[in-house]
């Protein structure tokens, strides 16, 4: 089954940067378009600690931080990506629903995804990212899962 759009979905932790480099193969082995998509997942916020306008500051000071990453991230991996249509966006929402959401509108044959992200404790009470989009996603799924270094001592 060839693939021809396919969804990676990174928030930088070892396992999807796994899933991106795996993305990006599958990409090409395929010739597919490839949409990298980081989701920023909104935090509880008390007004009261922060100053005025405290939650524009942080919302962009961590916007900006996603992006810069984002930016390292295709430029780590420039070489794999050559030649390959893609396209990266950072957005904000609950992770799971916006990765669906995208799947969605751009008619995902393959959506990318880390085992294990950066958990919080509603994902251990919930479930994981990974395991709930693999649970409702309407197109195939690969979960990818980095390999350990065993490292020898002589």
């Amino acid at each position: 089954m060839p693939f021809k759009r396919i969804l990676c979905a990174v928030d930088f932790s070892p396992d999807s940067l796994e899933a991106f480099s795996l993305a990006a193969e599958t990409a090409k082995l395929h010739s597919a378009a490839l949409h990298i998509l980081h989701v920023i997942e909104a935090q509880p916020v008390v007004p009261e600690w922060l100053p005025i306008h405290g939650l524009d500051e942080v919302e962009l000071y961590v916007l900006n931080k996603a992006n810069s990453a984002m930016e390292s991230l295709v430029r780590s991996a420039e070489s794999s990506l050559q030649g390959l249509s893609f396209k990266t966006e950072v957005t904000s929402g609950r992770a799971f629903v916006e990765i669906l959401n995208r799947a969605r509108e751009l008619r995902s044959d393959l959506i990318v995804l880390g085992s294990k992200g950066a958990a919080s404790l509603e994902e251990v009470i919930a479930g994981s990212t990974s395991e709930r989009v693999m649970n409702a996603a309407r197109c195939s799924i690969l979960i990818a899962k980095r390999q350990l270094k065993h490292i020898r001592n002589e």
